[in-house]
Formats: C-alpha cells, structure tokens, sequence
C-alpha cells in the first residue's frame, strides 16, 4: 500500500507540469478537477476595478483533455485542443459535466483567444490571480475596452476556436453574483484556475 500511494504522489507531481493529466484510470478516480474563476473588470479611466468570481465545471470532454495531456510523453496527442474562451448571457444553460457549446447563449464578439505563454501552472507573476497553486492549471484570457460591450455577462467556456454548434467545452462556469456588465472604456480579464485534488 505504501508503494502504492508513494507512486500516485510521484504521478500527481509530474502531471502538474504536464497540465496535469491523468491517463490512468484507477488514479481517474482518485481526481477531483475544479477551481476559482476570477473576472476583472478595470475602468480605463478611473482605475476602478471591479471583480467577480465562482467556481467551474471542468467537462466530460475538459476531463478527456487533461487526461491525455498527462500522457503526452508517451506520444498521445490531445483530441480538442482547447485555446479560447467565449462568454454567454443568462439565457445560457447551467453549467454540467455533459455540457457542449449549445449550452452557451454567446455575446457577440467575445470569442478571445488564451493569452501567450497560458496555460500555465504556478502562475505566481499575476497578482490578480488569488487561485494561483503548484497543483494548478491557469488559464488567461484579456479583452480591451473596444473588444466588445454588454450589459448581461453571466456565464464563460472554453472552446476550441470560434464557437460552433455542439462543440466539446473544457470547462463552464457561471458566476454565482449574478449578471455584470463591461462598458467601452472597460477592460476584462477572465482567469481560469483548475486544481487537481487526490481524494
């Protein structure tokens, strides 16, 4: 038993560096995938800042992707390669492990690619990130002012691309306050902290 659990603390430090994926599936069940959700909303005119967070659902397909993140070494190649995010309206669908992008009513123009150099673990060089850990995976995602404006911001996800019908998400989430709003001198930042728990 002590080899045992010896070995599935080695696995779970080697996936943290390699977006934390778990090929295995008696370490799967082990696994609890989830993480904070922060969004920042800065006047570019005041400085004020505004921040909303909540918690996701990392996905039936999100799980499939991080699994064969994890075994990358031995050649695997992940099936969706999930690089953007998309933000939706209340009329959106509450978030589920089953969810797929027509779950998501979008905001037009929202569909932002991650920033460079995420996903990332350890993220420790952004002080908005409160969810940052060695054990994490970070996604970033940034929209200027000009990039689009709503009144009625509920709901994200993160696809691969532009969203389409019926797409695999990684994750969805909701935040739990409630609708807000970006205006035309407003920034956004949406960061995304999945943590992998051994149960």
């Amino acid at each position: 038993m002590g080899k045992l659990i010896e070995a599935r603390n080695q696995f779970a430090e080697r996936a943290a560096r390699r977006l934390l994926g778990y090929s295995h599936e008696q370490i799967m069940e082990q696994v609890d995938i989830g993480g904070l959700v922060l969004a920042i909303v800065t006047d570019e005119e005041t400085g004020l800042q505004r921040i909303y967070h909540t918690h996701n659902i990392v996905t039936d397909a999100g799980d499939e992707y991080y699994a064969e993140a994890g075994a990358q070494h031995g050649g695997e190649s992940v099936t969706n390669a999930f690089d953007s995010m998309s933000l939706g309206t209340s009329a959106s669908g509450a978030p589920a492990k089953g969810n797929d992008s027509d779950d998501l009513t979008e905001i037009a123009s929202t569909n932002k690619l991650v920033k460079a150099t995420y996903p990332k673990t350890n993220d420790t060089g952004d002080a908005d990130n409160t969810g940052d850990a060695v054990d994490a995976v970070t996604w970033t995602f940034e929209w200027a002012g000009a990039d689009f404006n709503s009144v009625v911001i509920t709901d994200g996800v993160i696809v691969v691309g532009a969203l389409g019908a019926a797409e695999p998400l990684l994750t969805h989430f909701e935040f739990t306050g409630g609708v807000f709003t970006k205006g035309a001198t407003d920034t956004l930042k949406v960061i995304v902290n999945h943590t992998f728990l051994g149960s």
